[in-house]
């Protein structure tokens, strides 16, 4: 594509393009509450969120005997069964970080609907994966579906929040969804139900994946609701005519991107995002080792790492919409404070004594999350012209995940039961 005389490239139709006139209607409020509860939905069953799910995935893993070769006979559940298992879900993150990173650029080249319908594509072969895997398979092909679990999802995820802007008011129904993220994790507790296995679970998810897709690819438009200039949602056939890698790889690289990301107060909200959210991944990785190390009791243990990790772990929703009407009203400046001070707690309870700490830990734990995921997409939706958001989103991913590969180490030197990690996060 050449440039024209005055420097630009030829405008091309993009799934960006704004050419929607101003003089459209907006949406009924009762049908676009109806549209964006049926989008949320759909992010619950499928983002990224669904592994956050931790505790009761481990549990299910050593009740069905996988690795359990790493132990002496009759001895499911030793140190040595939960090691082999570290990897599977330390690089599982990994993954679903750094798709999720992609699933933010290639938003901007394809719009919402090839995205989404990719990433339920990825979420379906991981959980086929997951089903199928044994121990034999060894832990980084069960690293690798549950990743792409991960980081399927959040191509669904990261591609529904345009539609936000079906209200005029987009700050609580930013919080809304940010808040959905958490609430996925809480499907795994199906896997709490006597019968279940690790294999019946995932083929079922494998096939409820697979509806999704079809769903996805069938209502989901092609170009992302605008701002200002939004009509009214209708079904359309899929197109890609709006598809163009050539101008989105260009636009990454000049211009309007490179310019907000060197903004420094983009690289502020940078580094104070990628420091809570690691703050947040280390504690959510750690918790179940945490309660191992404050606990002799084993049925106690089990059921914090069962039940009650994953039901208070996954409350954010209860938060992020008033989150969301903070910043409506506020600004940005009392969430980000808050967000600093409940961070700190929050490292801080992981000190404390007994098991009965970590339970208000994990509520501290739920504010973190729900200042991190409401402040992440409203500050580059309301702050940013919309077209950048998926590059944005993409940039905030990035550093988030080269801040936590350098600093895990550090932070975390025995995953199972240590708190070296907190003296440096402070």
């Amino acid at each position: 594509m050449l440039e024209d005389k005055d420097g630009e490239y030829p405008k091309q139709p993009r799934a960006y393009d704004d050419l929607d006139s101003p003089g459209m209607p907006r949406e009924d409020l009762c049908r676009a509450t109806v549209i964006f509860s049926l989008v949320c939905l759909a992010s619950i069953l499928a983002s990224g969120g669904l592994i956050i799910g931790v505790g009761p995935f481990i549990y299910r893993m050593v009740e069905d005997g996988y690795f359990s070769d790493r132990c002496d006979e009759g001895n499911d559940g030793c140190a040595a069964q939960y090691d082999a298992m570290t990897p599977i879900f330390d690089g599982g993150f990994q993954i679903m970080t750094w798709l999720s990173c992609v699933a933010g650029i290639l938003l901007r080249a394809w719009g919402p609907r090839i995205n989404a319908t990719l990433g339920l594509a990825l979420l379906t072969a991981g959980c086929r994966l997951i089903a199928t895997a044994t121990t034999e398979d060894g832990a980084g092909w069960w690293m690798f579906g549950y990743g792409i679990i991960g980081g399927g999802g959040n191509f669904l995820y990261i591609s529904s929040f345009h539609f936000v802007y079906l209200f005029a008011n987009p700050g609580v129904p930013i919080g809304i969804l940010g808040g959905i993220f958490s609430v996925s994790g809480m499907m795994f507790m199906f896997l709490n139900i006597p019968g279940v296995t690790i294999s019946s679970f995932f083929t079922g998810y494998f096939y409820l994946a697979l509806i999704l897709t079809v769903l996805v690819a069938i209502f989901f438009p092609d170009r992302p609701i605008r701002p200002r200039h939004i009509t009214k949602y209708k079904v359309t056939r899929p197109t890609l005519k709006y598809v163009d890698f050539t101008s989105t790889c260009k636009s990454l690289c000049r211009g309007d991107v490179l310019a907000a990301v060197k903004e420094s107060r983009f690289l502020w909200f940078t580094l104070l995002f990628s420091w809570v959210t690691m703050v947040q991944v280390v504690i959510a990785g750690l918790a179940t080792g945490l309660a191992q190390a404050k606990s002799s009791d084993e049925t106690a243990v089990n059921d914090y790492n069962r039940f009650v990790y994953p039901a208070i772990g996954s409350c954010t929703f209860l938060f992020t919409p008033g989150i969301g009407y903070l910043i409506e009203k506020k600004g940005f400046w009392i969430p980000m404070l808050c967000n600093v001070l409940v961070t700190q707690i929050g490292v801080a309870l992981c000190w404390g004594p007994g098991l009965e700490s970590q339970y208000v830990m994990l509520v501290f734990l739920n504010l973190i999350q729900a200042f991190a995921y409401t402040m992440q997409f409203a500050y580059v939706q309301l702050t940013y012209p919309e077209n950048l958001f998926g590059p944005l989103i993409a940039f905030l991913i990035a550093a988030q995940g080269i801040i936590g590969l350098i600093a895990w180490p550090g932070l975390s030197p025995n995953p199972f039961g240590s708190i070296a990690f907190t003296p440096p996060l402070l």
